[in-house]
């Protein structure tokens, strides 16, 4: 009868081990279907976050001289661009001289329709050597007037090294 008891008893122990044991698994195999729903929707969501964001491709091959250009669009949510123009080794002043009159050809084209500002920041060496923010509906192109005066009467300079703050000064650009 002791014999019986103990088999019992052992049986029972093997049979609650068990059915513990399967509630334990089952969990963890709910949970990364969950996880991987999460992390596919926030696919979807980082995917639809990147269509918004590049509706359109800006051409920024008007920027000639320039060593790289990078183009941060937010017309859909503040009506404004911000560019980054990486320049060679020229100096400070006349990069920037180089990149005010590329900004006349940059601010006529189709693909930046729907901004109302846009701000340029020239780079050079790794360091921002001119930062000015154009009022695209103040921006008049007049052939009878210098490019650079074009853009810079709807511009507000709002940072310059003073290399470039002496180059403008002497060529009376801004």
């Amino acid at each position: 009868m002791k014999k019986l008891a103990v088999f019992l008893s052992i049986i029972f122990m093997v049979g609650l081990m068990a059915a513990c044991g399967g509630e334990t698994a089952s969990k963890p195999k709910e949970e990364p279907k969950k996880n991987l729903e999460a992390s596919t929707n926030q696919k979807k969501e980082k995917e639809a976050v990147v269509k918004q964001q590049k509706p359109q491709n800006i051409d920024t091959s008007v920027f000639e001289f320039a060593k790289d250009v990078e183009v941060t669009n937010a017309i859909d949510t503040n009506q404004h661009l911000t560019v980054f123009v990486t320049m060679n080794n020229v100096s400070p002043g006349l990069a920037t001289q180089h990149v005010v009159n590329q900004t006349y050809d940059f601010l006529q084209q189709k693909d930046i329709k729907g901004a109302k500002t846009i701000t340029i920041n020239v780079k050079q060496g790794g360091k921002k050597i001119a930062m000015f923010t154009v009022d695209k509906n103040k921006f008049k192109p007049n052939d009878n007037e210098s490019m650079s005066d074009c853009v810079m009467k709807a511009s507000k300079m709002e940072f310059m090294t003073p290399e470039v703050k002496e180059y403008g000064s002497t060529m009376k650009s801004w």
